[in-house]
Formats: structure tokens, sequence, C-alpha cells
């Protein structure tokens, strides 16, 4: 089946509106046939209908799927689900909002889904974000109110993020784990702030395999490295404070970085509820995190 370029909108104006909008992208990339190709900068724009309500944040996606329109539709509102969209009041504020404004070059009136999204081009918070991410930029720039002053571009903020999803080889193998995402779409629009709490604890690269088991962190040779884990979180931690972090992206399953999951500590690639060392420290400050795969 071809391959179809969407470009999507997306919004969010409760909470940590930058976690929302990261975890719809990341979720999207692991939609079935389906592939996130850019990214937008992010930008604050006004309310739109109802105005008691507080200031959007909002970004573009391209994305390239096999997905057909209503396939992908649903995938769209499943992840609005799982971060907890509601959908009280129209206008009204919700925590993600995706909508699909292009699908190659398709026209569709439905009842449920109409491409292209029937009012995207009287809204400058689609079309200012769109520009930076679309192929042939001319005209969306033609049909742009340059007078609106209501969408302004954000500042870049920091993220504290595990530095094997940049590429760094840091991993217990002396290998990375990397993510597309975050080593290429992302890395203009955030300003990163690298961790690595084993590395940092003082374990070696390479080192043994460890995993978590209750409060203590044994690697597979059966030598305790709690110590090494707990010095490292606090120096993940430590960092976020300095910087201000308000979000996190970690390695997934990770006996420092997992989140809700993570290895039993039997070595047998058996996965339990659980988190890593330096996410249990982090969520004591109040910090999001957002789980990040590596590529396969």
């Amino acid at each position: 089946m071809k391959w179809t370029r969407v470009y999507l909108s997306m919004g969010s104006n409760i909470g940590n509106k930058y976690y929302y909008l990261l975890g719809g992208i990341f979720a999207i990339s692991q939609i079935k046939k389906t592939v996130v190709t850019a990214i937008s900068r992010f930008y604050s724009t006004d309310p739109v209908g109802y105005l008691e309500q507080d200031d959007f944040l909002n970004c573009a996606v391209e994305i390239k799927t096999q997905l057909l329109p209503f396939e992908l539709l649903r995938e769209l509102q499943r992840i609005e689900l799982v971060l907890k969209r509601e959908r009280k009041l129209k206008w009204g504020p919700r925590t993600l909002d995706i909508d699909i404004i292009s699908y190659g070059n398709l026209r569709l009136n439905n009842e449920d889904l109409i491409i292209p999204h029937p009012r995207y081009k009287e809204r400058n918070f689609v079309l200012i974000p769109l520009l930076d991410v679309v192929r042939d930029k001319t005209y969306i720039r033609s049909i742009i109110d340059y007078s609106d002053r209501s969408v302004r571009l954000e500042k870049k903020i920091s993220l504290l993020i595990s530095s094997c999803l940049r590429g760094r080889k840091t991993s217990y193998k002396g290998t990375a784990s990397y993510n597309y995402i975050v080593t290429k779409l992302l890395k203009d629009r955030f300003e990163f702030i690298e961790i690595c709490p084993e590395v940092d604890g003082g374990l070696s690269i390479p080192r043994p395999s460890a995993e978590r088991k209750d409060d203590k962190v044994i690697n597979i040779e059966g030598v305790d490295v709690t110590d090494e884990f707990q010095i490292g979180a606090t120096k993940a931690l430590e960092k976020a404070l300095e910087n201000n972090i308000k979000l996190a992206l970690l390695k997934e399953k990770s006996p420092s970085c997992g989140i809700d999951t993570i290895y039993d500590g039997t070595f047998t690639k058996n996965i339990v509820p659980g988190n890593g060392m330096t996410v249990d420290r982090l969520l004591l400050e109040g910090i999001d995190m957002i789980e990040v795969n590596k590529d396969e």
C-alpha cells in the first residue's frame, strides 16, 4: 500500500502543555504503518471561541502513513483519550487536540471527518506552525494574516533527556538507544540537558546489565549496584532543579529511567509494573516524564 503525506495540527492548554504535545507526538510515532517526518516549532496562541481559558500551545506535525483516513482518525482519537482529552465544551480547554488538516490530495466530506480541515485557512494557530513543516510554503504564506498577533513563537525550554536517546554510547552494552524524533526532529526545538544516571553514578561503559528488584538494583553477576544508581539519581535530580526542568524524555524499561514498567530482576526479559530509581526521585519533585522507545 502506498504512503500518504498527512499534516496534523496539535494543541494543548491544560497542565504541562509540552507533556501533552510531546506525549502525543511520541504516541503517533508508535502507530502502525506511520512515521513522524517533521515537527514545527511551538507557538503560544490566544484561545478562540470560548475565551475564559488559558492560552494554547500549538504545533504542526508532518507524518507519512499507510493507514486510511478513518483508520488514522481512530488512532488519533485513541491517543487523545489516553492523554485524558475530555469533550465537555465546544472550543473549551483540553489536554490534547489533534486535527487532520490534510491527507495527501484527498477531499472528503463526512459527518465524522472533513478533509482538508474546513476551517484551517481561517486559523493562524494552524497556518503559522504548518508553515514550518509543509513542503510547498507558497500557498500557506499567501493565506496567513500577518496583522494577527495572537500567535507567538515560544522560547526554547530545557528538557531532561536520557543521553543514549541522543545517540550517545552510554548503554550497558556501550551502544546507543537512538531515537530519530529526539535526535533529528526535536534537536533544534529544545535545549537538551543530558543524563545517564548509571554512568553519572560511577558505573563503566560497557558494564554488566542490571535490573531493579524492589529497592535494590543487582547486576547480572550478582553485584549490588544500588548505591551507584542512587548517586546517579541524585545527580539527575540536581541537573533537573538547576535547569528548572518540568519535563523529561527517558529511556524505556531502564532500572534508572524506566517509567511504569521495568524488567523484574530475573534477567529473563520479563516486564513488571515499576519505575527506575531516577524516575522515583523526579516524581517526588513533580517533574513530568515521557518514556521514549529506541528505534528498531
